[in-house]
């Protein structure tokens, strides 16, 4: 029998269905690469663009407390006014120089009237990981703070945590014990206070990348070809 009417016998046609189904899987693998790969691309242009932007009051930038346009992440905002020190909260389960702990979470009123909640740096946790240890004192006066936007986290099902702790950055469930109007869609990452108070930790600027996904995505499409390759 020839090559050409054996392809045709059903065994080997059931092979060749398989083989189309391994390639169809491979491309729509890679496809999902190209997929992850623009979303880091994405990433890393947002803090390209905002990062290093001249802080501005966060009323002008965010606006409507409302506002959870994801274009404004890092970008540094300009708070004037004083710590609700007597709402903080520390988020667990947090990785640091130290290794697992907190951060402290403490509500910002500005002269605006309105709250942005502020991250104000990582928390060494004691030997069984349930407490913040000396945490640093949160400034009693009036402060100029400039903090970069980052998105409010999400909940996660079937994880709480004790009283005056909170198991994400979760901010509407921080606004809800404030009284004044809170941006709910974003917190600040402290950046730098003033007058300076040596309490506060601002974080390094991150090191984005678009990781493997482009080789990962060249691979599964070479793999579709090799099926074919086989097959022959």
């Amino acid at each position: 029998m020839t090559p050409f009417r054996l392809a045709f016998t059903r065994r080997w046609l059931g092979i060749l269905a398989l083989t189309i189904v391994f390639a169809v899987s491979c491309v729509a693998l890679g496809q999902w690469q190209f997929a992850r790969r623009a979303e880091a691309q994405a990433a890393i242009a947002v803090l390209n663009a905002n990062y290093d932007r001249t802080p501005a009051p966060v009323t002008d930038v965010v606006g409507s407390v409302t506002n959870a346009d994801a274009s404004l992440k890092w970008t540094p905002v300009e708070l004037s006014g004083r710590y609700l020190a007597d709402r903080v909260v520390y988020v667990r389960t947090r990785i640091g120089a130290g290794g697992i702990g907190f951060e402290q979470l403490v509500p910002f009123l500005d002269d605006s009237g309105n709250v942005l909640v502020v991250d104000r740096g990582w928390v060494a946790a004691d030997a069984t990981n349930a407490r913040p240890v000396n945490p640093p004192a949160i400034p009693n006066v009036n402060l100029e703070v400039v903090a970069r936007l980052m998105p409010t986290e999400q909940t996660i099902p079937g994880r709480d945590a004790p009283a005056g702790q909170i198991a994400t950055i979760h901010v509407p469930s921080i606004a809800s014990r404030i009284n004044n109007p809170t941006f709910e869609g974003w917190y600040g990452r402290v950046d730098t206070e003033s007058p300076e108070t040596l309490t506060a930790t601002a974080w390094d600027k991150p090191v984005l990348d678009e990781g493997p996904h482009l080789s990962y995505a060249l691979q599964w499409y070479v793999f579709a070809l090799m099926g074919f390759v086989g097959y022959g």
